[in-house]
């Protein structure tokens, strides 16, 4: 499983890049236990796409905790809308829970993030 993007890394180095990539989607598919996050909709290999939180568009990187799981309807449907303003009580797919579930997502990303390079400026 990879938790962040330095486990990317080293599937670069051990994986060709077409799998190392397939392998980083995957976990995120399979964090969200292949849902979207935005509406809960089952999804499989073909109808699962990654949504950026906030979108390449506006300055977001393809980073673990900038990535979603999201069914294509609601991925072409945010677009490059910032999140707060497309996944609102006017959204008919709109929870509550689930919004908390993505913020949760984007800080625990961090988190381990901001943990393993403390770690790492402990070893070196």
């Amino acid at each position: 499983m990879i938790n962040c993007e330095q486990d990317l890394l080293v599937n670069l180095i051990e994986l060709s890049p077409r799998n190392a990539r397939r392998k980083f989607r995957q976990s995120i598919f399979e964090s969200w236990e292949w849902k979207c996050a935005y509406c809960d909709k089952d999804l499989d290999e073909k109808s699962a796409t990654i949504d950026h939180i906030l979108p390449k568009f506006k300055g977001g990187h393809n980073v673990k905790s900038n990535m979603i799981c999201s069914c294509s309807k609601c991925n072409r449907s945010k677009g490059s809308v910032l999140l707060e303003d497309w996944y609102n009580p006017s959204n008919s797919y709109y929870s509550e829970e689930r919004l908390g579930k993505i913020k949760h997502w984007i800080e625990d990303i961090v988190l381990l993030l901001s943990l393993y390079l403390q770690i790492k400026q402990l070893r070196t």
